[in-house]
C-alpha cells in the first residue's frame, strides 16, 4: 500500500477508531500520553469498526483505494518514521489535555487530546517551532515566593496509595514516622491547597526500533500562591520549589532539543 503525504494547513481531527487504524496500518502504537484503546472485543469486531473507520476516511478525502492520503497519510508516516516524542499533559478544574508531538524528518506532528473526547485534533509544523509551539499551551502562572519544601517519598507514596483519608494528626505522626518535619506539611498546604492546575512535561527517543525515556522531566503543581515544580532526589526524598517561567522554557527548549537531535 502506498502512502502520500501532504502537509495540513490546520488541525484535522481524527476519530479514535480511526487513529487505531492508522497505527494498525503503520505497525507503530500510538504514543503516549494519547488514550487511544485497540478497539474490538470479539472476533470480527475489530474489522467491523476498522471497515466503518476506513469508510469515513475515504468520505472526507483521507483516503482512497491504495490506503490513508493527506493527513492520515502524514500520520502513519510519523508513527513509521518518528525519531522522538516530546509528551505534555495538562489538568485544570475542567479538563485534561494530552499531547504528543511526534518529530520526525524536518517536521513535528502534533497529537492533541482531551481525556474522555472520542477525538483528538493532529496538525503539522517545521520542527524549528516545536518548543515555541509547546510552550504556548502550558498557562502562564507566576512562582509563589517561598523557600524549597522537603518531604519524605514513602510518606507521600502512602498517603497517595491508600484508599482511606489521613486525618490531619494521622498525617503529622506519618510524616514524623518516615523522617519528615510535619511543619512542611502546614507550607505545603498554604501553598497548593485548593490546588487548580497541574502539569508533566518529558521526553522520549526512539533509536533502531526503540523507544526510551531521555532528558530531565518536568512536573509542577499550581496553587493559590503559585506555581511549584516536584523534583524527587537521589536519596529518594521529593522537593518542592518555586518554578519560574523562564525554568519552564528552558526545559521546554531543552527537552526538544534531545527529540529533533538526529540518530
Amino acid at each position: 500500500m502506498t502512502v502520500t503525504a501532504e502537509a495540513p494547513a490546520e488541525t484535522v481531527h481524527f476519530g479514535l477508531v480511526e487513529l487505531d487504524l492508522l497505527a494498525a496500518h503503520a505497525g507503530v502504537p500510538l504514543p503516549f500520553p494519547l488514550r487511544v484503546p485497540s478497539y474490538g472485543r470479539i472476533a470480527g469486531e475489530r474489522e467491523v469498526l476498522f471497515a466503518a473507520a476506513g469508510e469515513a476516511l475515504l468520505v472526507r478525502g483521507l483516503a482512497d483505494d491504495t490506503g490513508p492520503v493527506g493527513v492520515a497519510a502524514e500520520v502513519v508516516t510519523a508513527l513509521r518514521e518518528h525519531r522522538g516524542t516530546l509528551d505534555l499533559v495538562l489538568v485544570d478544574a475542567d479538563r485534561t489535555t494530552m499531547i504528543a508531538a511526534l518529530v520526525y524528518r524536518s517536521s513535528v506532528l502534533f497529537l492533541r487530546q482531551e481525556l474522555g473526547s472520542e477525538r483528538a485534533g493532529v496538525r503539522r509544523f517545521h520542527d524549528a517551532a516545536l518548543a515555541a509551539e509547546l510552550l504556548k499551551l502550558v498557562p502562564e502562572v507566576a512562582a509563589p515566593v517561598s523557600m524549597p519544601i522537603t518531604l519524605p517519598a514513602g510518606a507521600v507514596e502512602a498517603v497517595t496509595r491508600s484508599a482511606e483519608e489521613f486525618g490531619e494528626q494521622e498525617l503529622r505522626d506519618l510524616f514524623r514516622d518516615h523522617g519528615g518535619d510535619p511543619s512542611a506539611l502546614d507550607s505545603l498546604v498554604g501553598l497548593l491547597v485548593p490546588l487548580t492546575g497541574r502539569g508533566q512535561l518529558g521526553a522520549t527517543r526512539r533509536t533502531g526500533g526503540r523507544s526510551g525515556r531521555a532528558g530531565a522531566e518536568l512536573s509542577w503543581l499550581d496553587g493559590p500562591k503559585g506555581r511549584v515544580r516536584v523534583d524527587t532526589a537521589a536519596d529518594g526524598w521529593l522537593s518542592v520549589n518555586p518554578l519560574h517561567r523562564t525554568a519552564v522554557r528552558a526545559a521546554v527548549e531543552e527537552l526538544a532539543t534531545v527529540v529533533r537531535s538526529s540518530r
